[in-house]
């Protein structure tokens, strides 16, 4: 019988130690060099299997046992009771020489983070039957380097599946790598949350870097949007002069952002405050901000406008003049038939300038003064009623635009031509912004 009979077990598992650091490599293709900043421990080739080494000691009454033995093991995810874990496994006529004896055991990759017991029981030459051996023995944490295998999955229900921290210049917290077309060096998915989250409180988040040409299709960050309404890549800036997206090139010819559309839009930006900027350029060498090749179409507004310095009450559709007191600029029209005019404050009736120029540092002014284009200037019908191809020029009225009815004086100070008419009194009559 058994009640005399102990076991004593060591688990061998020194080889697996390496696997938390090189189980997530993968040797490049012969010829292929690891890239700078990647050249960690040697990535192994052989597939290592899920089997571990099991030492044990077998004693009967004190005594060192001597013999065979029929052994049996299970894996637990309990101490007590609890549910068995891979297969039983079954040793018959395992020898034993002084009470020791080794195998090696394969539960499959049971280990995914949860704890696990293993449960021993023997029956030797003599017993009738198999006698199971209290307690069972605690999994300690070395076999779960079982659980990095390729292919394996690390799952931690209430945390991190894997925390990976490197140490010095150049090094990665975690290095994956493919060596084959079209492949993934690391691949994140997220059902509701981010694929892949990059942190860095003093440098890069997330880097990507491609020795290939752009041709081969090749991209150090590459982001697919396949559902409506989707992000290929998304950048959001919440602190005052910080970055969402930043693309640069150092070399000529080289493209910072480059955005290619086959059916829609290859760039595209919005933004929701009027003091920000949707899409902005600069080049501080004195060169060309922006450049276009092909048709520009702007949707947003429909003049083309500058920033002006209005002295006086200058609010959206006032007819403006040069203010002869104070040269370069401009104040609301107080005198019919002024040839001094100048163009139209922008905004009236929602329409906004399509493009606005400006030169901060040398032209200032915070007014939007519209001089091409269609703009609503306010007008008096008083003096004559205003009708569609009418030219405009200033009133008596500050601000205010009128039918130009005498030629003579209206050469060189008519502002536009009308496209709506006023019947009478004072409204908004849309015009085509063309000074004469």
């Amino acid at each position: 019988m058994f009640e005399k009979r102990t076991i004593t077990i060591t688990v061998a598992l020194l080889p697996l130690l390496f696997l938390a650091a090189a189980l997530l490599l993968i040797r490049p293709a012969q010829g292929q060099e690891i890239p700078a900043g990647e050249q960690t421990a040697e990535a192994t080739q052989a597939v290592v299997s899920t089997a571990f080494s099991y030492q044990g000691r077998l004693q009967q009454g004190g005594v060192p046992y001597n013999g065979a033995c029929d052994v049996r093991f299970s894996l637990w995810d309990a101490a007590t009771a609890g549910s068995r874990k891979g297969n039983l496994l079954s040793f018959n006529t395992l020898s034993i020489t002084d009470g020791l004896f080794n195998i090696a055991l394969d539960f499959g990759n049971q280990f995914f983070g949860e704890a696990r017991w293993l449960e021993t029981a023997v029956k030797c030459a003599g017993d009738g039957e198999f006698t199971t051996l209290q307690p069972r023995q605690p999994m300690t944490a070395v076999p779960y380097a079982i659980g990095l295998l390729p292919g394996a999955t690390v799952n931690n229900p209430t945390g991190n599946a894997i925390n990976a921290v490197g140490s010095g210049e150049s090094r990665a917290g975690i290095v994956g790598s493919n060596a084959s077309q079209g492949g993934y060096g690391v691949l994140g998915a997220a059902a509701r949350g981010g694929g892949v989250l990059g942190i860095s409180s003093e440098w890069i988040g997330v880097y990507g870097e491609t020795e290939a040409l752009a041709s081969s299709g090749a991209a150090g960050v590459y982001g697919l949007a396949k559902g409506a309404r989707g992000m290929g890549v998304a950048g959001r800036a919440n602190q005052t002069d910080s970055i969402g997206v930043k693309g640069s090139a150092d070399a000529a010819g080289g493209v910072g952002v480059w955005g290619e559309s086959a059916a829609n839009t290859g760039v595209y930006g919005i933004t929701r405050s009027a003091s920000a900027n949707a899409i902005w350029g600069r080049n501080t060498a004195g060169g060309v901000a922006g450049r276009f090749d092909g048709i520009v179409q702007i949707t947003g507004g429909s003049d083309l406008a500058e920033r002006f310095v209005v002295t006086g009450n200058a609010s959206p559709g006032t007819l403006l003049v040069i203010d002869a007191q104070n040269p370069g600029q401009l104040k609301p029209s107080d005198a019919a038939y002024d040839t001094a005019v100048v163009g139209i404050v922008s905004g009236a009736n929602g329409v906004q300038p399509g493009l606005t120029m400006h030169q901060e540092g040398v032209l200032e002014g915070d007014t939007q003064v519209a001089i091409a284009g269609r703009v609503y200037v306010l007008a008096e019908a008083d003096s004559a009623p205003i009708r569609p191809g009418d030219l405009l020029t200033t009133s008596a009225i500050p601000g205010h635009a009128m039918k130009a009815t005498e030629r003579e004086r209206a050469y060189g100070a008519v502002v536009g031509k009308a496209l709506t008419g006023l019947d009478s009194g004072i409204g908004l009559v849309l015009v085509v912004v063309n000074l004469q």
